[in-house]
């Protein structure tokens, strides 16, 4: 059975020992309590089944879920998306109220924590279960195969690879934990290893689980990792340790290494580009593009969304198609769709018309966006004031809302289902990431030596999915022009996945982008009495972005019990 199915609650200490004790799916809500580790290890490593169970549970620390902040997507904290209504935690991001304090329980806000102290503790608990993995993994002798024991244990060092990039992409070094460590026998207060420290700490783990995962999983096995996860991860690594957050020096090496292994994944010629680029977050398999992702159950739009549950949609759908529109997009980021011909609507060659905003733009825009005046399902959106999509009650000031994760197909309150697969990894990321590594090491037409792909080639080839015209020569033929086109792409290609938010913290762009120097603009609709419409962008919000918050406060319950853990500058 597949990955979601095989991981079994282990709260007590029989969940883990007695096979027919429980066998209901994990649920990522439960990640927000401590799991009793009181467990008889010499029985939970003595015997495989065991261990493939304490094994899976580790993959559930993993953030797998686009809405893990209750009603807040991470797309909120960024210019991709506002956060409406009362109840959402986004704005204690937006207005810079956030820091290394807990925030209240009982209150919206309190969500927040999901992506900061929580955030911290899970990851080191997951950190922790891989470490233990491999430290036992010697102690089972009854592994089915020898190919089982080597992928487990490249398993293990893919998630605690995984898990140490997730700290220091937002945060930054960390201490490091080789090996699992207990209260009162084991030094836990160590002081943070540096960036670079924790970035060759990780690639190592990458490289040691690339050479022992399955390059392809059986279908039942969906959701493991593989090699090319694990390269991706390296590829995803080493492209953020090249940027200038981490990078402030400009180091060249650093992004000859990215694109040497975003070039490590590619040549595997494993994957391709999904062809239908608007139904491949719903597939029941990977197909071609998918690296790796957490599987999840059908689920229909009734059951709305329950905490950290398989599907959320109805928090993204406006009023009118009976959602409670909890997430609208920005105008702010709609602006960054191209025109058709290629070119950025600011530029006077790309034919833009205010008053017909709509009209020969990137097909992208169609694909992921609702705006004004299209079909959707039975009749034409209605996102102008007084419009059934505007809202009565649940008002979508922004003029837009989401369509990339809404599968037409799933109608409301239909007993229609979908998958809603959570992406951790696919194709067209990896040839982004080289596109942008080779750009900066070798230039618009250079590629990494031995490599048969040139940095427009790949965003080229990216394009061409979605019948999008490769980026005009004119307008890209320097490094630095071509730089600004690629990170363009990635914004759109990876729009509203949980990419934008840190791929700009790392880029260092977030006081020029997230800041007061860039207002967040809503479109304000009005349609008038011969049924036309009139388009006017509007300031909705001047967000605060300062710039020590490229990196996140650690928890001041964590500095506050160590004498070497030290925070953060800007957030002491």
């Amino acid at each position: 059975m597949k990955l979601t199915k095989f991981i079994i609650k282990i709260f007590l200490l029989a969940a883990l020992l007695v096979p027919s004790a429980c066998t209901e799916i994990f649920e990522e809500s439960d990640l927000n309590q401590a799991p009793e580790q009181e467990l008889d290890f010499e029985k939970v490593f003595s015997d495989y089944q065991q261990y493939r169970q304490f094994l899976d549970y580790t993959y559930l620390y993993m953030p797998g879920h686009l809405g893990r902040m209750w009603n807040s997507m991470v797309s909120e904290l960024s210019d991709e998306a506002e956060g409406l209504g009362v109840n959402v935690c986004s704005p204690v991001f937006n207005n810079g109220a956030w820091s290394g304090a807990t925030l209240p329980a009982g209150t919206p806000q309190a969500n927040a924590n999901r992506e900061l102290s929580e955030m911290w503790v899970n990851l080191y608990k997951g950190i922790r279960q891989a470490n233990m993995a491999m430290e036992n993994i010697d102690k089972v002798k009854n592994f089915p195969t020898p190919e089982i024991y080597n992928r487990s244990l490249g398993e293990s060092h893919f998630l605690r690879a995984f898990f140490y990039f997730e700290l220091i992409k937002r945060w930054g070094g960390v201490p490091i934990f080789d090996k699992s460590v207990q209260l009162g026998k084991d030094e836990l207060d160590i002081a943070r290893s540096s960036y670079d420290d924790c970035v060759k700490f990780i690639v190592e783990d990458c490289d040691f689980a690339a050479a022992k995962l399955d390059i392809v999983n059986a279908e039942a096995e969906t959701g493991r990792a593989t090699k090319g996860a694990a390269l991706a991860l390296k590829s995803r690594v080493l492209l953020y340790a090249a940027r200038p957050l981490n990078n402030p020096e400009n180091d060249v090496k650093k992004w000859e290494a990215a694109a040497s292994a975003a070039w490590d994944v590619i040549k595997m010629n494993q994957y391709s580009l999904d062809p239908d680029y608007v139904n491949m977050f719903f597939r029941p398999n990977l197909g071609t593009e998918i690296i790796m992702n957490r599987p999840r159950p059908k689920m229909n739009f009734e059951q709305g969304h329950i905490d950290n549950s398989n599907f959320w949609v109805r928090f993204i759908v406006p009023q009118g198609y009976m959602g409670w529109m909890g997430t609208a997009v920005t105008h702010s980021f709609v602006n960054l769709y191209e025109a058709s011909n290629g070119y950025p609507i600011s530029n006077s060659l790309s034919g833009y018309d205010p008053q017909n905003p709509y009209t020969n733009r990137d097909p992208r825009l169609k694909m992921t966006v609702l705006y004004n005046d299209r079909f959707w399902y039975s009749r034409k959106t209605e996102f102008y004031v007084g419009g059934q999509d505007y809202g009565s009650s649940l008002i979508n000031p922004m003029g837009y809302s989401i369509a990339k994760f809404w599968p037409e197909a799933h109608q409301r309150y239909k007993s229609t289902s979908a998958y809603l697969n959570y992406i951790y990894f696919r194709y067209a990321e990896v040839l982004l990431n080289y596109a942008e590594a080779a750009n900066e090491a070798y230039g618009p037409e250079g590629a990494y030596p031995g490599a048969s792909m040139t940095a427009r080639a790949a965003t080229t080839e990216v394009r061409q999915r979605v019948s999008q015209v490769p980026i005009p020569t004119d307008i890209s033929g320097t490094k630095e022009t071509m730089r600004e086109r690629i990170l363009n792409e990635r914004a759109i290609e990876l729009s509203f996945e949980e990419q934008r938010w840190y791929d700009v913290l790392s880029l260092k762009r977030g006081t020029q982008l997230f800041g007061s120097a860039n207002p967040i603009e809503g479109m304000k609709i009005t349609k008038k009495t011969d049924g036309t419409f009139l388009y006017e962008p509007f300031v909705h919000e001047t967000r605060i972005f300062l710039n020590h918050m490229h990196r996140y406060p650690i928890p001041n319950s964590e500095i506050y019990k160590s004498k070497l853990l030290k925070q953060n500058l800007g957030w002491e």
